[in-house]
């Protein structure tokens, strides 16, 4: 394992909605997203500025039969996690909602296409 040095380790179930403060998410529920992923991760680091780099092949440790992945953040200015955390929320919440929004918007055009037969 090679250490970063001003980086902080973000996993998705940090900021996963569906899981409790047992089992893993370090942030309010009203502040995270539901089914959050290591790409929606990276986007909301980039949306928010920070540098970043996916690592695809590691298992989150208390759950380490999941999905796996996490973020690594370059941290510089030597901010605190929790406030990289929720920098991330606000990033993260925002992606969601816009994938919601165009599935639902999918299903309509969908379910608009079969009662026109």
């Amino acid at each position: 394992m090679r250490k970063h040095k001003d980086a902080i380790r973000v996993w998705p179930a940090y900021l996963d909605s569906n899981l409790s403060r047992a089992q893993g998410r370090r942030i309010p529920a009203n502040l995270a997203a539901p089914d959050v992923t290591v790409e929606v991760l990276e986007q909301a680091a980039t949306a928010a500025g920070l540098e970043s780099e996916a690592e695809t092949d590691k298992q989150y440790p208390r759950n380490w039969s999941g999905i796996g992945g996490s973020v690594i953040l370059s941290n510089p200015e030597g901010h605190k996690k929790k406030r990289l955390l929720l920098m991330l929320a606000k990033g993260v919440r925002r992606i969601v909602a816009q994938r919601e929004s165009e599935k639902q918007a999918a299903e309509a055009k969908k379910a608009g296409k079969k009662r026109r037969k």
